[in-house]
């Protein structure tokens, strides 16, 4: 369970979801691995079974920079690989059933999925030894009681219940709500750098959106406007799609900067826009079952 679900206060039903399918817990444990962990479990799945780009390490880090994770222990049929494989909905997010879990709860992307599980015996061994052993010093490979009511651990549900937002306080922005809320904030840090024959014009456009998401033509328009006279990089952020189609953006360095300016990006967003760049958004056009985030 990664940190975007307690972020948004769906944990618990996302472990109630997982437990009532039938899987058995048999270990829980709250962890927050940092890069030398992350680098433990990306090197061997590089090295032995899948490629990937090193962009992925950098989603993978903003993905863990926004809180504590859960690790669960599962146990279950010859088959549980498959089914849990199925019931979270594999691969890219974009190409989920839409009755999987990350689909269902409105998952952002594939890195802010909401929840991460191991699809085979072989990444399911990996894991159990990363989170479970080599962080675990008291516990080694064969030590866990076979019920889980034999460990002194409140379970996952209750850890889940802990870590979960307080109801009402979640996090229920999507990708278009949190790119149309950077640029805004952007524009208005930006606005005394427009030259005065595009102001008016722009203002005149911006009265008639006050809450519907800003045109990618207006945006276009207010950065090109900007040309000469608004920090490059700045200009860059303002234009960009934050998604696969456009350039990928230094966004370590594009939050640094912003800094300088007095413009704090919170970490959600921050997560948002920089997996984003690397891994397609989904765009929810109605509300997710059960749940109140939107694409």
């Amino acid at each position: 369970m990664s940190p975007d679900s307690f972020i948004r206060g769906l944990g618990r039903r996302i472990v109630d979801d997982v437990l009532n399918a039938g899987c058995e817990e048999v270990a829980a444990r709250v962890v927050q691995p940092g890069s030398l962990l992350l680098d433990v479990i990306y090197d061997d799945l590089a090295l032995r079974r899948i490629h990937f780009g090193t962009y992925r390490y950098r989603a993978i880090d903003a993905l863990y920079r926004l809180g504590p994770s859960l690790a669960l222990l599962l146990t279950g049929g010859p088959d549980i690989h498959r089914r849990f494989t199925e019931m979270k909905g594999s691969g890219p997010l974009e190409r989920a059933s839409p009755s999987s879990l990350r689909l269902r709860y409105g998952a952002v992307n594939t890195i802010l999925g909401l929840l991460h599980a191991s699809d085979s015996p072989q990444e399911a061994e990996l894991d159990w030894r990363t989170f479970f052993v080599r962080e675990w010093g008291n516990l080694g490979r064969g030590e866990l009681p076979e019920s889980h009511a034999q460990l002194a651990t409140p379970g996952a549900r209750t850890l889940a219940s802990l870590l979960d937002r307080a109801p009402g306080t979640g996090e229920n922005r999507g990708f278009l709500q949190v790119r149309d809320q950077f640029r805004r904030v952007l524009i208005a840090h930006l606005w005394e750098l427009l030259p005065d024959s595009e102001a008016a014009s722009v203002a005149h456009d911006l009265a008639g959106t006050p809450k519907t998401p800003l045109d990618d033509e207006l945006v276009a328009r207010v950065a090109k406007s900007l040309d000469g006279s608004a920090d490059l990089l700045l200009r860059r952020a303002l234009g960009s799609t934050f998604t696969p189609e456009g350039p990928p953006l230094d966004t370590d360095r594009l939050w640094t900067a912003l800094q300088g300016y007095g413009i704090r990006v919170d970490p959600w967003s921050r997560a948002v826009l920089a997996t984003s760049q690397y891994f397609p958004p989904v765009a929810y056009p109605d509300p997710v079952a059960g749940g109140d985030a939107r694409g």
